[in-house]
């Protein structure tokens, strides 16, 4: 189980549960940062208070949960996990498109939430790893393409071999003491701009 402690946000339009939530979530020896009554409310506070997780009501309020999370979802990412009082397969499949970590239904105890906590948070982590890994492999495809256009460059505008076209490439990023992609993005501008 979870050692370190979490900040949640809670959303819930009705205020007895809301109480509920509160001190199940603290039982568990998490803090709880922020609350709100409606999906509006969750939207302004949520991003300015950057919780580690939130939980949300479907059903709120001015807008409801699904919306509020998407829209918080445009500004910083996060777990979300959804509380219904309804049992509808179409929540679920929205719930589920908008990439919630964990669903529970009404009446919730204290060992679903701790469950559902922990299930949602080792589910974001493991997403979150994937995304920065995907992102990282991006960029390294990314800076690959440009080194080698910039070889192209150096080998047709000097008429020597891909590996002196690196030699010559890593020799400029030492003696300017920049990155590689850095030299390999000036010659292509450059070659660009000559062109012209």
């Amino acid at each position: 189980m979870r050692k370190e402690k979490l900040r949640i946000f809670i959303a819930e339009d009705e205020p007895l549960i809301l109480q509920g939530f509160k001190v199940m979530v603290s039982s568990l020896g998490h803090t709880i940062i922020g609350t709100a009554m409606n999906g509006q409310d969750a939207i302004d506070r949520v991003p300015e208070l950057r919780p580690d997780l939130a939980i949300m009501d479907i059903n709120m309020p001015d807008v409801d949960g699904l919306q509020a999370i998407e829209a918080i979802n445009r500004k910083i990412k996060l777990p979300f996990i959804v509380i219904t009082g309804y049992q509808d397969p179409e929540l679920l499949e929205k719930a589920a498109q908008l990439g919630v970590f964990g669903y529970l239904p009404k009446p919730v105890d204290v060992c679903e939430i701790r469950n559902t906590i922990e299930i949602a948070m080792t589910r974001f982590e493991e997403v979150s790893k994937l995304e920065k890994d995907l992102a990282d492999t991006q960029n390294a495809l990314k800076e690959r393409k440009l080194l080698d256009r910039a070889k192209g460059i150096l080998m047709e505008k000097m008429g020597i071999s891909e590996p002196q076209a690196m030699k010559h490439l890593q020799k400029l990023a030492r003696d300017r003491n920049t990155r590689l992609v850095v030299i390999a993005q000036e010659i292509i501008n450059a070659s660009t701009l000559f062109k012209l």
